[in-house]
């Protein structure tokens, strides 16, 4: 990456300091801030933020959280790194500082390589050397974009894993996918349990769609199975939900039977 840093660093007046142009859609947890704020306080901020000039302003490229943390002590100055970049080094620059992020999420880390491929140009090959990750990798992130929201949400959440919501993606009935993702995140689920839920799911797709049956075919899983027991006096069948249970005495249950 071509850039030229002055030789020291530099006392920046706060005022003069703008956030990022282009922002990258990640959150920024405020209790992270406010954590680093406090650590600031203490003891001082350890890693300088780098700023590109900008006129007569300065324009954050990497250490947003830290100039928020500055802002909400109301610090008049910010110790800065200043670089002069070209504007794709200034676009690699921001995305690497975020893909180093501990608390990224791969919906976030995602938005990144998206923002790269669609509005600045870069091949998967580009990101992958910039980055040091395989085009593989960042494929398989950036088709976590094309899954349904509700899968997206629960991948960004933490509440499923990004290989399990990739086994419930075939699912195509919204209803049924929301169905199994409910017993995913309020149960775990592991990537071959979510396999198995789409097998299961392709499985009675195949039994609704099977020819030559009325109605389209087969019984939905979901449907309720009825299930018989024999009757206590006359032995025929009946469905178990519908018995009457009754507490009566071997004498009593003989009498009745015996005047049926």
């Amino acid at each position: 990456m071509a850039k030229k840093l002055l030789e020291k660093l530099a006392e920046v007046d706060l005022a003069l300091v703008d956030e990022p142009k282009a922002m990258a859609r990640l959150d920024i947890n405020p209790e992270a801030v406010t954590e680093l704020a406090r650590s600031i306080s203490e003891i001082g901020l350890l890693q300088p933020v780098v700023l590109q000039e900008r006129g007569e302003r300065y324009e954050i490229i990497a250490g947003h959280r830290r100039f928020l943390a500055h802002k909400q002590l109301e610090l008049s100055t910010i110790k800065a790194r200043l670089v002069d970049l070209s504007d794709q080094d200034v676009i690699i620059a921001r995305a690497t500082e975020n893909l180093a992020r501990v608390d990224l999420t791969p919906m976030e880390e995602a938005t990144i390589y998206s923002d790269l491929v669609t509005i600045h140009e870069m091949t998967l090959e580009q990101i992958g050397q910039k980055m040091g990750k395989t085009p593989g990798t960042i494929k398989r992130r950036l088709d976590l974009l094309k899954m349904p929201p509700v899968l997206q949400a629960a991948v960004h959440k933490g509440q499923i894993s990004m290989s399990a919501a990739e086994e419930l993606w075939p699912i195509a009935s919204q209803t049924d996918l929301e169905y199994y993702l409910l017993f995913a995140v309020e149960n775990g689920c592991t990537k071959e349990v979510a396999r198995g839920w789409c097998k299961q799911w392709k499985d009675s797709q195949r039994r609704i769609e099977m020819p030559g049956v009325e109605g389209g075919g087969g019984l939905s899983p979901y449907e309720p199975r009825p299930i018989y027991t024999a009757c206590d006096l006359c032995q025929g069948p009946g469905e178990m939900d519908k018995m009457v249970r009754l507490a009566i005495c071997p004498e009593c249950f003989k009498l009745i039977k015996d005047n049926m």
